[in-house]
């Protein structure tokens, strides 16, 4: 090697490109994030119809942008020549092209994590609850006819609690006839 040959690893275009390997490796892992999160994701089937297709198509649109970046990306890390005929351009040109490549790339991976993100979230939408903000009320029949109403809570091995406005009422399990869930009071 001669003094005057640039080191391969020196020059701009060479950084660039081993920075958009890098990054390529981020992107894939992206991918499979995606991936992963839509194979995982159970879904929430009290959610209204529109934000299940809402979430649906985020997820896809994630994906989308997610390959359209790493697209990009991988055009920078691992060019591909002479397919049009056309002559190389010079390493300036080159340069500055790839680098908008890049950047372009990357706001797409970032995008496509935003909506993801957003995608998820549609996981939080609220669920009707009743006025008893979420809490199941029951209706208790016990052995010797007494009927009680209330809010189901837990009262420990063998026991049953049913708190009847705002007071916790403990029963046995043997003492139950009848347990089923209700309404209202």
């Amino acid at each position: 090697m001669a003094d005057s040959d640039p080191q391969p690893a020196s020059t701009p275009l060479a950084q660039l490109r081993s920075s958009a390997r890098g990054w390529h490796r981020v992107q894939l892992a992206t991918i499979g994030f995606i991936g992963l999160c839509g194979v995982l994701q159970g879904g929430r089937p009290d959610n209204p119809m529109w934000l299940q297709v809402l979430a649906a198509l985020l997820a896809l649109a994630a994906l989308a942008l997610a390959c359209a970046g790493t697209f990009l990306v991988a055009r920078v890390a691992w060019p591909l020549y002479g397919g049009r005929g056309t002559p190389a351009p010079d390493e300036a040109s080159e340069l500055a092209r790839d680098g908008a490549r890049l950047r372009r790339g990357l706001v797409l991976t970032f995008a496509a994590v935003a909506v993801l993100g957003l995608g998820t979230a549609t996981g939080w939408w609220p669920q009707p609850g009743g006025s008893t903000g979420g809490r199941e009320l029951v209706s208790l029949q016990a052995t010797n006819g007494e009927r009680v109403c209330g809010e189901l809570g837990d009262a420990g091995p063998g026991r049953l609690s049913v708190t009847v406005n705002g007071r916790p009422v403990v029963v046995s399990l043997a003492d139950v006839a009848a347990l089923s869930p209700v309404s209202s009071c």
